[in-house]
């Protein structure tokens, strides 16, 4: 698939199927992730976590409903993975939320070139936040804290055609 063809066709799904990725999808969702910039080389501050734990995936959930206040809400639309984005910090600790954007947008690229849907997902972070304990059982580094994840899976019904590729966002030019 073509750049601009996946950048058109990448969208946020909300329904997922519980059918697990391949592993080399997933291998080449998580290797674009890593091949994502990170502000002053920094790789050593950010850090990946794959969780396909169905009891783990729940526990995160169900304190991510609580968390904004909706305890019934599925974070993660049923996806059977969520890769969670922590960092350390590093040198520059504001930099972490760019970094971790960099690298969101990069496996959900590569996602949609492997036909498995994707969605950005900030409940995981409100979760891990509301229940620390949650951090323990997701095996995060010392010194590591959630700050960003995506859920990936196969969309029950595709909800969305190719974007159009429209300005959207409005552009100012000096």
């Amino acid at each position: 698939m073509e750049t601009m063809e996946a950048i058109a066709k990448r969208h946020s799904s909300r329904g997922f199927t519980q059918h697990e990725l391949p592993e080399e999808a997933l291998d080449i969702i998580l290797r674009a992730g890593c091949a994502a910039p990170v502000g002053m080389g920094e790789y050593a501050s950010m850090h990946l976590t794959v969780i396909q734990d169905e009891t783990l995936l729940k526990k995160i959930t169900e304190a991510g409903g609580r968390a904004n206040g909706d305890p019934s809400r599925d974070i993660f639309y049923g996806a059977p993975t969520v890769v969670l984005i922590s960092s350390s910090g590093g040198e520059l600790p504001e930099l972490a939320l760019a970094n971790a954007g960099c690298i969101a947008e990069n496996m959900m690229l590569a996602a949609t070139d492997r036909n498995v849907q994707s969605v950005y997902v900030w409940g995981a972070v409100m979760a891990l936040r509301e229940e620390p304990g949650l951090k323990a059982e997701c095996g995060l580094p010392e010194g590591f804290e959630p700050v960003a994840s995506v859920a990936l899976g196969y969309e029950k019904q595709l909800t969305r055609n190719q974007k159009n590729m429209e300005m959207t966002i409005e552009v100012n030019r000096v």
